[in-house]
């Protein structure tokens, strides 16, 4: 419980924004029943959705991200309840019945991976981005949003962002290689604090684009169909997010250092 505390603060002293989704995950040891024919998949639902990829190997990775507040943590495992984050997932995407609390009736591959982790296995984690472009006025970030002096961040610790579009790590390799090609050019170390004030400036608009698709395919995952429901608004959106489609996914998967 100090943990999620501590969490919740730092987030907000470092200027972080909490997603509105806990997280829980595991890299299952499983051969999934479909993997024949997905490899990657999304189930949708009212305030929820669960992720699976496959993690090679016969495993599988998958995330069930759950809105709710900030700062919630599980029981801890008893003698009568030795395996409270697997029943709370059981409830919250039950197969059979009645569904969970909200009725709605899960696919059942949903709990096939679930129950394929042990307790131990899940984590969970409550899913915090940020904006890494001027969220301040401070001229000293519009000079070196990342940096200062000879310190400078980058990847999840300048520009976290939501896991649906799995480009936490793509953008921190980018990032790697753009220091490296500045550092490549120092001679002195008295060049150093500028050569990180153009690796953070030249990084920080393409990464601020992606956190920003980030943040909204998440969003929009558990508010599609009540998207929909606007009317005229609901399906221009649908037909510009259909259109503008193909150039997002270039922007995203091709590298720019």
């Amino acid at each position: 419980r100090k943990l999620a505390r501590d969490t919740v603060r730092i987030a907000q002293r470092a200027d972080r924004r909490y997603s509105g989704f806990t997280c829980y995950a595991a890299l299952a040891p499983h051969r999934a029943s479909n993997i024949e024919d997905v490899s990657y998949q999304i189930l949708l639902g009212e305030k929820k959705y669960f992720v699976s990829t496959d993690g090679g190997g016969e495993r599988q990775q998958w995330f069930a991200l759950i809105r709710e507040p900030a700062g919630g943590v599980d029981p801890e495992p008893t003698p009568e309840n030795p395996t409270p984050k697997l029943n709370r997932l059981r409830e919250e995407f039950a197969a059979t019945g009645s569904g969970d609390q909200d009725g709605n009736v899960w696919d059942p591959f949903a709990l096939e991976l679930i129950e394929a982790a042990s307790e131990d296995d899940i984590k969970r984690r409550d899913l915090y981005d940020g904006a890494p472009l001027l969220t301040t006025l401070d001229p000293r970030r519009l000079l070196n949003p990342w940096a200062r002096g000879p310190v400078a961040l980058c990847g999840d610790a300048a520009h976290p962002m939501m896991p649906n579009l799995g480009q936490g790590g793509c953008q921190s390799t980018e990032d790697g290689y753009r220091l490296g090609e500045e550092l490549g050019t120092v001679t002195h170390t008295r060049q150093v604090p500028v050569a990180l004030g153009k690796y953070s400036r030249v990084r920080v608009i393409r990464t601020s684009i992606v956190q920003g698709f980030a943040q909204l395919g998440s969003d929009l995952l558990v508010d599609f169909d009540l998207m929909m429901t606007i009317p005229l608004l609901g399906p221009f959106f649908l037909t510009m997010t259909q259109l503008s489609m193909p150039w997002v996914l270039r922007f995203l998967y091709t590298p720019e250092f």
